[in-house]
C-alpha cells in the first residue's frame, strides 16, 4: 500500500492509498493535518486526490449522480512516482493506466503557511477524450481531531451580492444534513459556486472546514475568473473537500481533450491551522499580498478621488475643474473620472457605453483636462466598461464582434458582451481603449462590468467551455493592458465587488470593495471583504457631503480605513471645521497605513443581524508588530462599548465619541447613533 507522509512547517500532508469500497481496486488520497495532530491512519477514509470526470464514467458510489461528479470510475489511479523539489515544491505523478495521466502539483510557501495545489490532466490515451470535471484540490479524511467524526464541523462561507459582499455564513454539519445516516449509507454533498461571469455573486470562492472545539480549520480560496465550484462530500464519519472549475452538471462544462494534449486547472490556495478562522484568511491574505506587483507609486497606499459621488455620471471637465483644487489641497495622489464622460446629452451612460468617444460637449479636449490633473501631482484615471456594449451605442448591433448562445446574440437587458477571443474584439479595443489611455496620457483605468453571461456561450464544444475562454481571455486583457501602457493602475470594479477573486486581484493594483457607496453598512461589508483581500487593494468609498454632521465625515472616513481610502462627493467644501476634520483623519490613516496594508486582523466582533436595519456595533482590530489600530462604528444604537486591549497603550485617535483609556480598556460612553472612531495603540 502506498503511503508517504510530508511535513512542510506546521502541517503534515499524506498521501495514502485506499480501497474503493466494494471493489477490488484502490486509489490515493491526499489528507492534511495539523503538524501535532496524530490521525490514526487506519480510520482516515480517504478518495482520490485527483478528482476528474469523463463522458460515459460509471459512478463509484450509489445514488450520486445529479448531485456531485466526485468518485466517478476515472479516479482510480495509482501514483507513478513523487517528486519533491527544492523551492517547496511536490510533483505526484499519477495513472490509471491506460494513458490518462496527471500531475497533482503541490507548492508550500515557508513564509505564510499556504499551500498552492493544481492538477494537469495529459491525455496519452491514443483517442480524444471528454473530459466533464477536473478539479484544482481535494482533501479528504476531514474530522473533528478530538472525535474523529463529523459532528462538530461547521462549513463557514461568504456570501455575496451586490452591495453586500464577502459576508460570513457558518452552518453546523448538522444543519446541513452533512451527518451520517444510521447505516452509514447515503452520500450527502453540499455544492455552491457561481455559475457566470461574475465570480463574487453567491459565494466568494472561498471556504472553511472548521471544528470550533480545538479551533482546526482547513480554508481553501479558488483562482475563479469564471464559473467555479466547492463542495463537501460526506460519508461515514469523515467528509472531502474539493473545488475548482464548475463541472458539466453545475456549470454546462465539457471540453474535448485530443490525443497527445492536456488540460491544466487554475489553481487553489490552502491552509490548515489551529489557532482558527482569522488566522487561515490572514495567511491567504499574505501570499497574495506577496505576490502582488503593481506600480511604485501603489507602495505609498496614496488616497484617491473620484468623482462619481459628486456627479453621478455626468461628470465634465468643468466639474473635474472644481474638485482638483479641493484634492490638490487634501494631497491626495490620484484623481479618477468616472462613468458617464462618453454619453450622449439625451442619453444615460449605463446604455451608451461601448462606442467609447468622448462627449466633447463635455470635454472638449479631455487631454488637456488630463494635463490639468497631471499639473498638479496626481496620475489621471478614467472609467471603462470595455467588455460590454450598452443597447444604445453602436456597438449593440455588431453581431459579428458579440457573444452568441444557442446562435443568438446574448443579451441582458440593456447589455451585450464583447467576444475578447476575436480578433476583431481585440483590434476594437485596441483602437477604442489602449490608443486612447496612451494618447490622452492616462495612467489608471477603472474597468467596470456590470452583468453576467451566465451558463456561458457559443464557440466550443460546451457553452461552459465557451464562458471558460472569455473568462481567461478577460484576464489575458489585463496582461494586454499592463504590457502596453507600462505602469498603468488597474482598478477591477464589477457593480462594486462582483469580479473579486485572487486571479483577477492578482493582475490588478485594486478593486472596488463594493457599490455601497453612502449607506450605514460601509463598515460591515468593507470588514467582510479585507477578510479575503489585502487590505492595500480594497479601494472604500468615504463619500463627504457639505452639510453633513462631524460625526458623518468621521464615520465614512474611519470605515474606509480598513482598506484604500477612496474620497468622493463634496469635497471642495469651504468650512474650516469641516476641511480640519477630513485633513485630521487622512493625517491619521497615513500614520496608521502600515498596520493597514501589513498586519493580521485580530478581531471583527460584530453584533448586527440586518445591514438595512443595522443595530448595534462593530469592533475591528488589526495589529502589526508592536501596533494595534482599532476602529469602531456604532450603527443604530446608542449603547456605550468597551474595547479591550490589553497590553497596550493608547497614543492617538480620529473620533467623535466621547471615550476614556484606562490599561489598555477603551470605554467608549453612550451617545450618538452612527458615530465611529479609530485608535493607535502601542505596547510599552
Amino acid at each position: 500500500m502506498y503511503f508517504k507522509k510530508y511535513t512542510y512547517g506546521d502541517t503534515a500532508v499524506y498521501f495514502i492509498e485506499t480501497p474503493v469500497e466494494g471493489e477490488k481496486r484502490t486509489t490515493v488520497g491526499m489528507a492534511v493535518y495539523p503538524a501535532d495532530v496524530e490521525p490514526d491512519i487506519k480510520k482516515l477514509k480517504l478518495d482520490s486526490l485527483v478528482q476528474v470526470a469523463f463522458a460515459g464514467d460509471e459512478t463509484l458510489v450509489d445514488y450520486t449522480r445529479g448531485v456531485t461528479m466526485r468518485n466517478r470510475s476515472s479516479t482510480v489511479l495509482k501514483v507513478v512516482k513523487q517528486v519533491e523539489f527544492v523551492s517547496g515544491k511536490l510533483n505526484t505523478y499519477l495513472t490509471d493506466g491506460a494513458g490518462n495521466d496527471y500531475i497533482h502539483s503541490l507548492f508550500f510557501d515557508r513564509a505564510t503557511g499556504v499551500f498552492t495545489v493544481s492538477v494537469r490532466y495529459e491525455n496519452h490515451t491514443g483517442t480524444p477524450r471528454m473530459l466533464e470535471h477536473l478539479s484544482s484540490f481535494s482533501l479528504s479524511g476531514i474530522a473533528a481531531p478530538e472525535t474523529w467524526d463529523m459532528g462538530g464541523l461547521s462549513l463557514v462561507r461568504m456570501t455575496s451580492a451586490w452591495s453586500r459582499e464577502c459576508r460570513l455564513r457558518r452552518d453546523a454539519f448538522p444543519d446541513l444534513g452533512l451527518d451520517p445516516s444510521w447505516a452509514r449509507y447515503g452520500v450527502k454533498v453540499e455544492r455552491f459556486g457561481e455559475v457566470g461571469s461574475m465570480a463574487n455573486r453567491g459565494y466568494f470562492p472561498f471556504a472553511a472546514i472548521e471544528d470550533r472545539a480545538s479551533g482546526t480549520v482547513w480554508g481553501c480560496m479558488l483562482e475563479a475568473p469564471g464559473a467555479w465550484q466547492m463542495e463537501v462530500y460526506a460519508e461515514k464519519e469523515m467528509c472531502a473537500f474539493s473545488g475548482g472549475l464548475a463541472d458539466f452538471e453545475t456549470g454546462h462544462w465539457r471540453k474535448l481533450i485530443p490525443a497527445g494534449e492536456s488540460f491544466e486547472t487554475r489553481s487553489a490556495r490552502f491552509c490548515v491551522s489551529k489557532r482558527g478562522l482569522l488566522d487561515v484568511c490572514n495567511a491567504l491574505v499574505h501570499e497574495q499580498d506577496a505576490r502582488l506587483v503593481v506600480p511604485a507609486s501603489e507602495d505609498e497606499m496614496p488616497v484617491l478621488y473620484n468623482e462619481y459621488c459628486a456627479t453621478w455620471g455626468t461628470p465634465t471637465a468643468a466639474k473635474v475643474e472644481k474638485q482638483l483644487a479641493a484634492a490638490t489641497a487634501l494631497g491626495l495622489k490620484y484623481f479618477v473620472i468616472d462613468a458617464g464622460w462618453f454619453k450622449p446629452l439625451d442619453k444615460g451612460w449605463t446604455n451608451a457605453g461601448g462606442d467609447w468617444q468622448v462627449n466633447p460637449e463635455y470635454f472638449p479636449d479631455i487631454k488637456e483636462t488630463v494635463a490639468l490633473i497631471r499639473s498638479k501631482g496626481m496620475k489621471a484615471g478614467i472609467w471603462f466598461e470595455y467588455e460590454v456594449a450598452g443597447r444604445e451605442s453602436e456597438l449593440f448591433g455588431v453581431e459579428q464582434a458579440l457573444l452568441h448562445r444557442d446562435g443568438m446574440i446574448l443579451t441582458s437587458k440593456n447589455r451585450r458582451f464583447l467576444d475578447l477571443r476575436m480578433p476583431e474584439a481585440q483590434a476594437y479595443l485596441k483602437s477604442r481603449l489602449i490608443d486612447f489611455l496612451r494618447t490622452n496620457g492616462f495612467s489608471y483605468l477603472k474597468i467596470d462590468y456590470n452583468d453576467s453571461i451566465g451558463i456561458g456561450c457559443d464557440g466550443a464544444e460546451s457553452v461552459g467551455e465557451g464562458g471558460r475562454q472569455v473568462a481567461e481571455a478577460s484576464i489575458a486583457m489585463l496582461d494586454r493592458i499592463r504590457d502596453e501602457i507600462p505602469g498603468i493602475i488597474l482598478e477591477n470594479c464589477a457593480s462594486g465587488g462582483s469580479r473579486i477573486e485572487p486571479l483577477r486581484m492578482s493582475k490588478v493594483s485594486m478593486c472596488s470593495f463594493s457599490d455601497a457607496h453612502e449607506c450605514p453598512e460601509i463598515p460591515l461589508v468593507a470588514a467582510n471583504v479585507t477578510r479575503v483581500v489585502p487590505a492595500r487593494q480594497v479601494q472604500i468609498w468615504a463619500a463627504i457631503r457639505k452639510n453633513e454632521s462631524d460625526a458623518r465625515t468621521v464615520y465614512s472616513l474611519c470605515a474606509a480605513m480598513m482598506g484604500r481610502i477612496c474620497l468622493s462627493g463634496d469635497i471642495n467644501v469651504r468650512q474650516k471645521e469641516k476641511l480640519a476634520r477630513i485633513h485630521e483623519g487622512l493625517e491619521f490613516y497615513r500614520a496608521v497605513k502600515e498596520i493597514v496594508r501589513r498586519g493580521d486582523i485580530v478581531c471583527i466582533d460584530c453584533d448586527i443581524a440586518s445591514y438595512r436595519a443595522p443595530k448595534g456595533r462593530q469592533i475591528y482590530m488589526k495589529a502589526y508588530g508592536r501596533r494595534l489600530l482599532v476602529i469602531v462604528h456604532r450603527l443604530e444604537s446608542e449603547d456605550a462599548i468597551d474595547v479591550s486591549a490589553e497590553g497596550y497603550t493608547l497614543t492617538g485617535a480620529y473620533t467623535t465619541f466621547s471615550y476614556t483609556e484606562e490599561a489598555g480598556m477603551l470605554k467608549i460612553a453612550a451617545g450618538e447613533p452612527f458615530s465611529a472612531g479609530a485608535f493607535l495603540f502601542e505596547r510599552g
